[in-house]
């Protein structure tokens, strides 16, 4: 397994390496693994890029993903003081969380994760908090009812859900269709009785829509991975276990300009059926990182992305028109004033 933490020298000379690189508005963001095993060097990164970033003129927001195992009163007191943004995985309710996030004895992890995220919703701030839900081929029969869970029950108010586009859904699509009708049915409820949620999957479609923009990654140009070796990616998502694929450059040494123009002249999309789809403009079919897991080729979809991506659209269109007809006051309010 890769389980590496990165030392403070090469943590110094990332900091060092982002100021410089910079926009006057920047986000940091840290992530893993798990940050808060390194909870000291967490703290350590925070208070130097709090020190210098004003000398360099830039204003930044701070966020932090976590799987909440360690995360505890005292943490989430100090995140708070510093203006975190919180992400807290939690794969929805106990039966849905408990099918791939266990210890090692194979104990489910749920009990734990849920009274971490009831100590976050205490303290802070409903917008700065937010729950990440990985939706698998093993637990999608969950997925409408882990919504409910953690909206009605648990008082979440931003729900994101990551889809695992790289696992085998060939018999499964049959059950995501019925959990996203679902879900439909229960956001209208929930609009009916001016109750807002936000759901990363339906609500940015939706704004995509009424907004006439598409999705474009830029890969390589306005966001950067930084791995424990020092080694920088054009996305998190890529470090994986640090072997330098598509990396393109280090802290120490810098951008590499020759790799960085190869990822920028190569990226896109490039499927021949995608060109003239009518759900291209709001689909993340050129998203880099995803399409290099399931491809090998950072402007090569797959099957699965585009049946979840239309599944997404499709769900957000059939609610907005209903709403809309409806003149929902809080979607009027939401998406239009």
């Amino acid at each position: 397994k890769f389980a590496k933490s990165i030392d403070l020298k090469t943590l110094n000379a990332a900091i060092n390496f982002i100021l410089h690189q910079a926009r006057s508005k920047s986000a940091f963001g840290f992530f893993g693994g798990e940050p808060l095993l390194e909870w000291e060097k967490l703290q350590y990164a925070t208070k130097k890029i709090e020190t210098l970033a004003p000398k360099f003129g830039i204003t930044f927001s701070k966020t932090l993903t976590t799987n909440g195992l360690l995360l505890d009163k005292e943490k989430l007191l100090w995140l708070k003081e510093h203006n975190f943004f919180l992400a807290l995985s939690i794969d929805g309710n106990e039966s849905m969380h408990n099918i791939h996030r266990v210890y090692p004895n194979k104990k489910g992890s749920f009990k734990k994760v849920k009274q971490a995220l009831m100590e976050a919703i205490k303290l802070y701030d409903p917008k700065r908090l937010s729950t990440i839900t990985v939706v698998t081929p093993q637990n999608i029969e969950y997925l409408a009812d882990s919504i409910r869970f953690l909206h009605q029950e648990m008082g979440v108010k931003r729900i994101r859900i990551s889809i695992d586009y790289f696992s085998n859904w060939d018999h499964k699509g049959l059950s995501a269709i019925k959990e996203f009708e679902k879900i439909k049915n229960y956001l209208l409820m929930c609009y009916r009785n001016n109750k807002d949620i936000y759901l990363d999957f339906i609500d940015e479609k939706i704004k995509a829509f009424i907004q006439r923009s598409c999705f474009d990654c830029k890969f390589g140009e306005f966001k950067l991975g930084i791995a424990p070796s020092g080694r920088i990616y054009p996305c998190e998502r890529l470090i994986g276990e640090d072997r330098g694929d598509l990396a393109i450059g280090t802290v120490q040494e810098g951008i590499d300009g020759n790799a960085l123009a190869k990822i920028v002249a190569n990226r896109g999309n490039k499927n021949k059926e995608c060109q003239n789809c009518a759900y291209k403009i709001r689909c993340i079919n050129s998203c880099g990182c995803t399409n290099y897991y399931l491809s090998g080729d950072i402007a090569l979809t797959g099957a699965t992305l585009c049946f979840f991506q239309k599944l997404f659209i499709d769900t957000a269109d059939e609610l907005a028109n209903i709403l809309y007809e409806e003149k929902n006051k809080l979607f009027l309010e939401k998406f239009y004033y």
